[in-house]
């Protein structure tokens, strides 16, 4: 039996597992629908952007509070009513943006579903742990979660565009409101008699031993979507959406693969080396001269993502308290969206000022200095 068919022989397990797709897709696919539907509604792409991140920032700012509820009094005790206020502030902001309503109005109620939406990704990732917690099926688990999330990055955005062209502009914002509706909804289902992860535990003011590791998944953050924004810089609209493709089914690939080997070393010793060979092949974008070439740089980069993403997680588990689990996997992916919001920011302007190879080097530059950063949250 394959470790993949072993992780979800365990009851349940494929419930959580598919809801958990669920509802992360609906969320994923949030921030660009707003964008696309508060736009073609309003005009002013400037009010959509502050719409959008207003969900986002909010989400970023209350998610870690939200998961260390969830490690006090269990996972479905947070769930139920997360669920009825994040959908209801969802339907507000439609009907909101249907009725011409004022920025002000629409700005909050994005930041009301933000807020109210929990981190999704880190609750399935920690039911993970609690299941398989000291065995080596915990890998494999990992490992599907992390594919799973780069097959949703590549095909949400394909799909709001696709709703919001084809069908209405509202449409792709409706498919996000159902999809997180109805995921978040099986996934209370899913997680009903799951208790707090131990037994409550004075929580303290922070998590030792976890700022190094923010740190440097920041910084991979960072020469992640710098990368992004110099190859939509470098080639046509159509093209730079293949070649993100590319990268995202090189990581999908390579992630299942990294599941299914059995390491010899610790997650704890692999990191600094899956985050040096980012580092190392992040070089290959600047030095390609054409389009084919950018291809082959991004799914060279590809392969060194998701191990990279896999075995940070798995350090989490190592380094955080089992009563502080969720908590702790959400601060990592706090941590990557601080990143995502500084290279969104930064990248655009290297790009107007110095060009894309330049921007392709300030990538590798951040990927390189998570080398010792990584090294040091491992020691």
């Amino acid at each position: 039996m394959s470790p993949y068919r072993q992780v979800f022989a365990a009851p349940g397990t494929v419930l959580v597992a598919v809801a958990g797709v669920v509802a992360r897709m609906g969320h994923f696919m949030t921030v660009l629908g707003t964008v696309l539907f508060v736009s073609a509604t309003t005009g002013s792409y400037g009010l959509a952007g502050a719409v959008a991140a207003g969900y986002a920032l909010a989400y970023a700012a209350v998610s870690p509070v939200t998961s260390r509820l969830v490690d006090r009094i269990g996972c479905r005790r947070v769930l139920v009513p997360a669920t009825v206020c994040t959908t209801g502030a969802r339907v507000a902001l439609l009907v909101a943006v249907w009725a011409h309503a004022s920025a002000p109005v629409l700005v909050t109620l994005a930041a009301a579903a933000g807020g109210s939406t929990p981190a999704i990704g880190s609750l399935v990732r920690a039911r993970w742990s609690r299941l398989y917690r000291g065995s080596p099926l915990l890998h494999p688990a990992l490992s599907f979660e992390s594919v799973m999330e780069e097959t949703i990055l590549v095909v949400g955005p394909v799909a709001v565009t696709a709703l919001a062209g084809w069908v209405d502009p509202s449409a792709g914002l409706i498919a996000a409101v159902v999809l997180a509706t109805a995921g978040l909804a099986a996934l209370a289902v899913g997680m009903k008699g799951d208790a707090r992860s131990v037994a409550a535990q004075p929580s303290g003011d922070a998590i030792r031993g976890l700022g190094p590791l923010l740190a440097a998944f920041a910084a991979v953050a960072v020469a992640t979507i710098t990368v992004e924004v110099a190859v939509v810089a470098s080639t046509e609209p159509a093209a730079a959406g293949w070649i993100l493709a590319t990268m995202a089914l090189s990581s999908a690939l390579c992630g299942l693969w990294y599941g299914v080997r059995r390491w010899r070393r610790p997650p704890r010793d692999r990191l600094m080396w899956t985050v040096a060979l980012l580092a190392v092949t992040s070089l290959g974008f600047a030095a390609a001269p054409n389009v084919p070439a950018l291809f082959a740089a991004a799914a060279l980069f590809g392969l060194t993502l998701a191990p990279t993403f896999i075995d940070g997680f798995a350090v989490v588990h190592e380094t955080v308290p089992a009563h502080r689990l969720t908590e702790g996997l959400t601060w990592m992916t706090t941590a990557a969206g601080v990143g995502i919001a500084v290279g969104s920011a930064t990248a655009g302007q290297v790009v107007d000022a110095r060009g894309t190879t330049v921007t392709f080097l300030v990538a590798t530059g951040f990927a390189a200095a998570a080398v010792p950063t990584a090294r040091f949250a491992t020691t």
